[in-house]
């Protein structure tokens, strides 16, 4: 499927895709991949005289997600009594999430636009924004210096700075979570349910976006991460 649109400040387009196993023999299957660009030049509404200025990628573009969730009722033989009991009802859920990280832009930290909006952005000195993206780094050298720093600066007096809106992205996200659930039927219209759920499965780091002030200590350098692996258990009575 496929969609766009175009208003006065942003335009957007999308290609989705799917792929469905529907439930059968107590497993289902979707996987879906999504790909889109937002533009939009959505910024400091006291330089609307400068709106080609904010022009860029949407702060929340993702250009490309995919999800794959699955559900899988674990098989069990006819049994009675209390191994029934113990064994049957086990149900396993899952959600995977791989996308790209969120785009970011560097601002100058001063205001040599001397008009006190603060929407001053560095000057970028090289000559392709990619040479500021670096490549097969350890989490360690990741964390120290996410991008190239040294292409950029304070900008010029009297200039807004010469670097885009959003020209750099933060780190890619993947993330797994886990369900386990257990349904008991203790009496007819009485049932319990135990579920064990594991947020971030494989604790995969996944990180902020870095520092992104010019001449601040935290330039570059990536200082927080969201949630490491997380074990929730609920014990929920029905009746």
């Amino acid at each position: 499927m496929t969609q766009s649109w175009t208003d006065f400040n942003s335009q957007y387009h999308s290609l989705q895709l799917n792929a469905e196993k529907r439930f059968s023999k107590g497993l289902s299957v979707l996987g879906n991949y999504a790909w889109a660009k937002t533009m939009d030049d959505f910024g400091n509404t006291t330089l609307l005289f400068r709106r080609e200025y904010f022009r860029g990628v949407a702060s929340e573009h993702i250009p490309h997600i995919f999800h794959l969730t699955t559900m899988w009722a674990v098989p069990t033989p006819r049994l009675q009594g209390i191994a029934a009991k113990l064994l049957q009802g086990w149900e396993l859920t899952s959600l995977t999430t791989w996308q790209n990280g969120f785009p970011f832009s560097l601002a100058s930290g001063v205001d040599n636009s001397f008009t006190a909006a603060g929407g001053d952005r560095a000057d970028f000195t090289g000559t392709d924004v990619n040479q500021a993206k670096l490549s097969g780094l350890s989490h360690a050298q990741m964390v120290d210096r996410f991008f190239n720093t040294s292409l950029f600066t304070t900008n010029a007096f009297g200039t807004f700075g010469n670097s885009g809106r959003n020209i750099l992205r933060g780190p890619r996200f993947f993330n797994t979570d886990l369900g386990l659930i257990k349904n008991t039927a203790v009496a007819e219209e009485f049932k319990v349910q135990f579920r064990a759920e594991f947020f971030n499965l494989f604790n995969n780091v996944n990180f902020s976006n870095p520092g992104s002030t010019v001449g601040t200590p935290g330039f570059g350098r990536i200082t927080s991460a969201r949630d490491p692996r997380i074990l929730q258990l609920t014990l929920k009575l029905m009746f």
